[in-house]
C-alpha cells in the first residue's frame, strides 16, 4: 500500500515546479490523475471485451489506455495545457467510437454528461473560458453526430439483448461514478477554496514581509533581466552603510565587491543549471570600509517575473577566527615537527653512541646485538624523520617508510653473503605515529630475522613485504624462500629477543599474528589503522 500511496503522488506530482502557483498545480495533479484514472475505468471493459470475444475492441481500447497514461508524459515537459486537451480529446474519441460500434442502445454516450464537467475542473474559469467552451462545443458535436447518423457509423457486432443490457448498466454506473469524480475535483478547486487562499497569501505575504525586515541577513531583490536591485531590507542598509533603501536601486550588487568579481561565468551557470550560487565574498561598503560577507543567491519567480533573491551574511567575525585558528595551528604543526626533529636527531645521537660503545667490544655476538639495537632505533627515527618532512606531522607514507628501512637493513647486513632480492608492493597507505612506529619496529624484526635465519647455506633469496588496506583494516605480508621458522615454537622458547618484541609490539596495537610454511616463511600482522 505504502508503494502504491508514492507512486500516485509521484505520478500526481511530475511536471509541476517551483514557479507553478498553488491552483495551477492543483489542476495539474488532477490532469495527470485524471489520465490514471482513465485507464483504471478502461480495464475491466478491456477485459469484458475480449471475453465476449470483441477482440478489436479490446485492442482499440488498450490503446487509448497508452495515451491516457501519456498524459503525465506531457505534462513534464511542461505543456500543461496540451495535456488537458489531449485527455479531454482521448475520452471523448474513445467513447464516440464506443457509441457508434454498440448503438444507442448499449447508451455508452451517456459518459459525455460526466464529460462535459471536465473542462470546468482542468481549466482555469478566469483565465481559460476559451478552451473550456471548445471542449463543451466538440462534446455537443459529438453528441448530435451520433443522433444524426443513429449510432451506425460502424459495424454493429450483433450483441445479444444481455449483453447490451449487462453493458447500458455498466456505462450507467461508470458515468455515475465519473460524475462523482469530477464534481468532487469541482469543489477541491472551487473559487471558495481560491478565495480562501487569497486571504492564507495575504497572511503570508505580510508575514514574509515582517521576516525580511527583521533578517539579521541582508536581504535583496535583483531583476533576473538587468540584474539591479529592486528592494532591499533594513540590515542590507545598515551593513553596507546606505542611507535608506532607495539608495540602492541604481545599484548593481557587484558593485559592492571590493575587488573585480572573477566567478561571473561560474555564478551564470549555476544559477541556470542548478538555481543557486554561493560564495563567499570581501565586500566594500558605501563608506569604504569592508567586511566579509557569504553570498547566496536562488532563482525565484513572482508572478512568473524571473528574479534572484540575494543573502548576504556578515562572516568577518568568523573570518577572523579562521584566520587565527590557522595561525595557530601553522604555529603548533612547525613545533610539532621540531619535535620530530629534535627526537630524530637524539635517536641519531643514541644510535651513534652505541656504534662507538660496539667498537670497543671484543665478543661478536654482543656486537651483534648493539647492531640490532641500532637497526631498531634507526626505524623509530625513520618515522620521526618523515613527519618532519611530511606538510602534515599527523600520519607519514608507510610505502616510502618500507623502502627506506629496508635500504638501511641491507645496508646493515651487508657481510652476509647471500644474495638476497626484495619484492615490495605497497600502495599509498598512511599511518598515523601510534601505529606507524609499533609496525616500523616489528617490520624491522622480520627482515632482520629473514637476513639472519632464512637463508643458511643459500647463495640467494627473496623477501617480499606486501601492505594493503581495506577500509579501515591495515594487513602487512612479510616473506621469505628460506629454510622456515617456527615462530610459534620460537616464542614459546623465549630465547628470541625480537619474536618476543614482536608479540609484545602486536598486542600494543591490538593486532594478530599469523604464520604459514610453504617454501618459507610468511607472516600475516593486521589491525585496525
Amino acid at each position: 500500500m505504502n508503494i502504491l500511496n508514492k507512486f500516485w503522488t509521484w505520478i500526481s506530482n511530475i511536471g509541476i515546479t517551483e514557479d507553478v502557483s498553488i491552483p495551477n498545480a492543483k489542476r495539474i495533479r488532477l490532469t495527470n490523475r485524471f489520465g490514471i484514472v482513465s485507464i483504471l475505468f478502461t480495464l475491466p471493459y478491456i477485459i469484458g471485451y475480449a471475453y465476449y470475444g470483441l477482440i478489436d475492441v479490446a485492442l482499440f481500447s488498450s490503446l487509448c489506455c497508452i495515451v491516457y497514461f501519456s498524459i503525465p508524459i506531457i505534462s513534464s515537459f511542461r505543456l500543461y495545457t496540451l495535456a488537458k486537451i489531449v485527455l479531454f480529446v482521448a475520452v471523448l474519441f474513445h467513447q464516440f467510437v464506443l457509441a457508434s460500434f454498440f448503438g444507442e442502445k448499449s447508451e455508452v454516450h451517456i459518459i459525455y454528461i460526466a464529460l462535459i464537467l471536465l473542462p470546468i475542473v482542468l481549466f482555469e474559469i478566469k483565465n481559460q473560458q476559451g478552451w473550456i467552451l471548445f471542449c463543451i462545443f466538440i462534446t455537443i458535436l459529438a453528441t448530435i453526430i451520433l443522433y444524426q447518423t443513429h449510432f451506425s457509423l460502424l459495424p454493429n457486432p450483433g450483441l445479444s439483448d444481455e449483453t447490451t443490457y449487462l453493458l447500458n448498466i455498466a456505462y450507467k454506473i461508470t458515468a455515475v461514478m465519473g460524475c462523482f469524480v469530477i464534481l468532487f475535483s469541482v469543489i477541491m478547486i472551487s473559487e471558495k477554496t481560491e478565495k480562501s487562499l487569497d486571504q492564507s497569501n495575504i497572511l503570508l505575504e505580510e508575514q514574509f514581509q515582517s521576516i525580511f525586515n527583521t533578517s539579521y541577513d541582508a536581504l535583496f531583490l535583483v531583476d533576473s533581466k538587468d540584474r539591479k536591485i529592486v528592494k532591499a531590507n533594513k540590515r542590507a542598509v545598515e551593513l553596507f552603510e546606505m542611507e535608506k533603501e532607495s539608495d540602492f536601486y541604481s545599484h548593481f550588487g557587484l558593485d559592492f565587491h571590493k575587488e573585480k568579481f572573477s566567478n561571473e561565468r561560474n555564478m551564470r551557470n549555476e544559477l541556470l543549471n542548478k538555481g543557486f550560487f554561493e560564495q563567499e565574498i570581501l565586500y566594500r561598503t558605501k563608506k569604504g570600509n569592508e567586511f566579509w560577507g557569504a553570498l547566496a543567491i536562488r532563482i525565484i519567480f513572482i508572478e512568473n517575473k524571473k528574479y534572484q533573491s540575494v543573502r548576504v551574511t556578515d562572516i568577518s567575525h568568523q573570518k577572523l577566527a579562521e584566520k587565527q585558528i590557522q595561525a595557530s595551528l601553522n604555529e603548533k604543526e612547525i613545533l610539532l615537527s621540531e619535535i620530530h626533529h629534535r627526537v630524530k636527531n637524539n635517536l641519531a645521537v643514541i644510535s651513534g653512541l652505541l656504534g662507538l660503545q660496539s667498537a670497543f667490544l671484543e665478543d661478536e655476538k654482543a656486537k651483534e646485538h648493539f647492531e640490532e639495537s641500532r637497526n631498531r632505533i634507526h626505524s623509530m627515527a625513520l618515522i620521526h624523520d618523515k613527519l618532519y618532512q611530511n606538510e602534515t606531522s599527523a600520519k607519514i607514507n608507510f610505502s616510502a617508510y618500507i623502502n627506506d628501512l629496508v635500504e638501511h637493513i641491507k645496508i646493515s647486513y651487508a657481510s652476509i653473503s647471500t644474495d638476497i632480492q626484495f619484492a615490495v608492493t605497497c600502495n599509498d597507505i598512511f599511518l598515523d605515529i601510534k601505529n606507524a612506529v609499533p609496525c616500523g619496529l616489528i617490520l624491522n624484526e622480520l627482515v632482520s630475522n629473514a637476513f639472519k635465519h632464512a637463508f643458511k647455506d643459500k647463495n640467494t633469496g627473496e623477501i617480499k613485504i606486501v601492505c594493503t588496506k581495506m577500509g579501515e583494516k591495515f594487513t602487512m605480508m612479510v616473506s621469505d624462500n628460506g629454510v622456515g621458522y617456527d615462530f610459534e615454537s620460537g616464542l614459546k622458547s623465549s630465547r628470541s629477543l625480537g619474536l618476543t618484541l614482536i608479540s609484545a609490539l602486536s598486542d600494543q596495537i591490538n593486532g594478530k599474528v599469523k604464520t604459514t610454511f610453504d617454501k618459507g616463511t610468511s607472516f600475516y600482522i593486521s589491525f585496525e589503522a
